[in-house]
């Protein structure tokens, strides 16, 4: 099992747009992408060329300020112990970290055979990944 951490806020896949010219991606969101992609790549992993993977991803969001400033609220905040019901889907931050993750922690994102994931509000926003390749644990 391997670990990494992203340190950049989670962001959800956007919707493609449609324009004179096809389809196209938003430009904040290639953005992100790029800057996920560099984290990726200096944390140096070691590719899984093939076979399948588990991944489990822990979303840490940014509170609202309704959140971040309840005193009710304030040790489960610092724990981390908070779960995001709301918008965007969770399908959505995981999409968008899949594509990252090609050709740089897997081979393929088509060889993720099983999949974990949550989201939580944290003061520290960040993405936490963990892979398994399932042919090793046999």
């Amino acid at each position: 099992m391997t670990f990494y951490t992203l340190h950049l806020d989670p962001k959800p896949q956007s919707r493609p747009r449609f324009g004179r010219n096809g389809t196209y991606e938003d430009k904040k969101m290639k953005q992100w992408k790029r800057n996920c992609e560099s984290q990726l790549r200096l944390l140096n992993p070691k590719i899984v060329p093939n076979g399948p993977v588990y991944v489990s991803m822990t979303f840490y969001i940014y509170p609202p300020k309704r959140i971040a400033e309840a005193k009710k609220k304030r040790l489960e905040l610092e724990l981390e112990a908070i779960y995001v019901d709301k918008r965007p889907d969770i399908d959505n931050y995981i999409k968008a970290v899949l594509d990252c993750s090609n050709e740089i922690l897997f081979k393929d994102d088509g060889q993720v055979a099983a999949l974990s994931s949550q989201k939580l509000y944290s003061l520290n926003p960040r993405i936490e990944i963990k892979i398994t390749n399932l042919e090793e644990n046999k």
